[in-house]
């Protein structure tokens, strides 16, 4: 998805404002938003802990974009 600037984006998201995300992508005119969904909270967390979660959602930061010409894109993240 390109963002008003016209670079590729992708949207990490906590499962607790999901809802809430993908309303806001369709009211402000992006309803394929890709959206790389987390468990929360993501607070509390050791640096290495942060290095590894985020090691298991690369791929699908890397891979949404490119699945979701026009379409809604939220999509859990395995492995968290």
């Amino acid at each position: 998805m390109l963002d008003p600037t016209g670079k590729t984006t992708v949207t990490i998201c906590t499962d607790r404002f999901e809802v809430l995300a993908l309303a806001t992508a369709k009211n402000i005119g992006m309803p394929g938003l890709p959206l790389v969904i987390v468990p929360h909270p993501p607070g509390g967390l050791k640096p290495e802990e942060v290095i590894q979660k985020a090691d298991t959602i690369i791929e699908d930061m890397i891979a949404r974009p490119l699945e979701n010409k026009g379409r809604n894109a939220s999509k859990r993240s395995p492995g968290l």
